[in-house]
């Protein structure tokens, strides 16, 4: 694959979007087969702009927050969540389960068993697919 032509910016676009595609695949692969699992506290939880405009109606984005202690560190994290409107007020007594690398706890991931998976390996095939694509495309 050659890169040499200064035309190529939309190959090199979907190269790097692909790579990046790829990289976040294998982080959250490796961190559900070799990450250490534990529950997190719930800092924060709030619902992130309205009804999601999708097949499946009443579908809404929630963004959290969240905390776990590691070896008397307190470390944190956050993410997205997709579900009912039926919104879950944040009284201090909610946990989640993340799962995190034990050398560098920093790196971590809300864990969601089957369905972090499905994600990962649907993100795979986007990127993997995104590199191939770009290995076809003829040069301008």
């Amino acid at each position: 694959m050659s890169f040499t032509n200064k035309n190529n910016f939309g190959k090199w676009l979907i190269f790097s979007i692909g790579l990046l595609f790829t990289f976040y695949s294998f982080f959250i692969g490796s961190l559900a087969l070799f990450g250490t699992e534990t529950k997190a506290k719930l800092t924060s939880y709030r619902q992130q702009l309205g009804e999601r405009d999708e097949t499946i109606r009443n579908q809404y984005t929630y963004v959290l927050g969240y905390e776990f202690e590691f070896k008397g560190k307190t470390y944190s994290g956050n993410g997205q969540k997709i579900g009912s409107p039926v919104f879950l007020k944040n009284n201090g007594n909610s946990f989640i389960t993340v799962k995190f690398l034990p050398s560098i706890p920093q790196l971590n991931t809300a864990y969601d068993g089957e369905k972090t998976l499905i994600n990962m390996v649907i993100s795979l095939i986007i990127g993997l697919g995104l590199l191939y694509a770009t290995t076809k495309m003829e040069n301008s």
